[in-house]
């Protein structure tokens, strides 16, 4: 258990010690002067993701099919728009903002929607961030803390009818530096858990207690430092980012609070080609924290390769590291580690270490906006992911 992550961390320093400080990432293999659109290229521009942003349209629009399998919500299907657009106060700014809507539903009933958006205004001084979910599906529980959610027998699979909203405004107050407030809703109700038959393995009844419907809310305090050369597919960059929530919930009428920080630094490689992301995160807890709300590990952003909601605890920290290749034309390739824990104190974090590692593949939608297709192992288990944007 221990080789692996000292594995990740001297791959992270031998490829560090390799990189130099350029703007323009070259692919592997260059392409031709007179190369014609491939087959999946022109399928692509169809559905308007032709790989350039014009603004000129106002809003320039891409409509991508999905499909999809897991074991939760069997095979699904759903589509992903994609917007971008400049608003007139920011059409000096290099990069657009933008939006994904990634609506699915599948063979289970499963059906959801998922929400991003980044507008720039004000020249780059002021952002709106606004991240949106509603869905109902099934989910999995295997309880809080290494023992009960690294046992497979716990396993309880419920349905979970989730609304959350986060709106964050963001105003600059130095070179790369901003300062901003926030607000988060989130209501769950949970419904049918099942076990014994219905669960491999059996399943741990006693879990149901924890399942309990509630809506909590809370305001946030942001810091942020941003010299990324491009939000959803950085090259060059360093992001820190500092969230700091107080929230009431009418679960047990007491408050809690949450500290999410994250640090991601990305490195040009050249003369080698690609660029090497490097993202620690942790979240932390204090107070009388909902079940639904503690920090976990997993899911299509952290830990590929865990499914989403399985590892939870008050407290987890994480670190990935990622190579990302562009190949040529318009796709690419990324290959990832990651380690990461989860505890009730601080000092438990290093107890029990997880690790994973994955593959991709990329294609350039629109602008430097990627669609991705990645294949996450986790200790015991292997998981598909197909979504748009980068993991961090």
């Amino acid at each position: 258990m221990i080789n692996k992550p000292q594995q990740l961390c001297y791959l992270a320093m031998s490829m560090l010690c390799c990189s130099a400080s350029v703007w323009a990432v070259e692919p592997l293999f260059d392409t031709p002067a007179d190369a014609q659109p491939t087959f999946v290229d022109k399928a692509f521009d169809l559905v308007g993701a032709d790989g350039g942003f014009d603004p000129a349209k106002g809003v320039d629009m891409s409509y991508i099919p999905s499909v999809f399998y897991n074991p939760e919500q069997e095979f699904g299907g759903g589509a992903l728009i994609l917007g971008l657009y400049k608003m007139d106060s920011a059409l000096d700014v290099e990069q657009p903002s933008s939006f994904v809507i990634n609506g699915y539903i599948s063979t289970n009933l499963s059906m959801g929607v998922v929400f991003d958006n980044t507008t720039f205004l004000n020249s780059g001084k002021n952002r709106f961030v606004l991240e949106s979910e509603i869905h109902d599906e099934p989910v999995v529980y295997y309880g809080t803390g290494y023992q009960s959610t690294s046992n497979n027998n716990n396993k309880v699979v419920y349905t979970e009818t989730l609304l959350t909203l986060t709106p964050k405004w963001y105003q600059q107050v130095a070179q790369n530096w901003f300062v901003g407030l926030g607000a988060n809703v989130t209501y769950v109700k949970t419904k049918d858990p099942e076990v014994g038959d219905e669960v491999s393995g059996g399943g741990n009844p006693l879990l149901f207690n924890d399942l309990q419907s509630n809506t909590s809310a809370g305001m946030l305090l942001l810091a942020l430092y941003d010299s990324r050369n491009y939000i959803e597919n950085t090259e060059s960059g360093t992001l820190f980012q500092a969230d700091f929530g107080a929230y009431y919930s009418n679960l047990n009428s007491n408050s809690f609070a949450l500290y999410d920080i994250e640090l991601a630094h990305f490195i040009d490689l050249a003369p080698i080609p690609g660029v090497l992301a490097l993202q620690g995160q942790g979240n932390f807890t204090s107070g009388d924290v909902p079940w639904n709300q503690l920090p976990d590990l997993g899911g299509a952003y952290a830990m590929r390769g865990y499914i989403l909601g399985r590892h939870r605890d008050e407290q987890m920290a994480m670190a990935q590291i990622e190579y990302r290749l562009p190949i040529y034309r318009r796709w690419g390739s990324v290959f990832w580690g990651g380690v990461g824990s989860t505890g009730q104190d601080f000092n438990q974090l290093s107890d029990d270490v997880l690790t994973s590692y994955g593959l991709g593949l990329r294609y350039r939608l629109k602008g430097r906006i990627n669609l991705r297709a990645d294949l996450g192992f986790g200790e015991d288990e292997t998981l598909f992911y197909f979504n748009v944007n980068e993991v961090f």
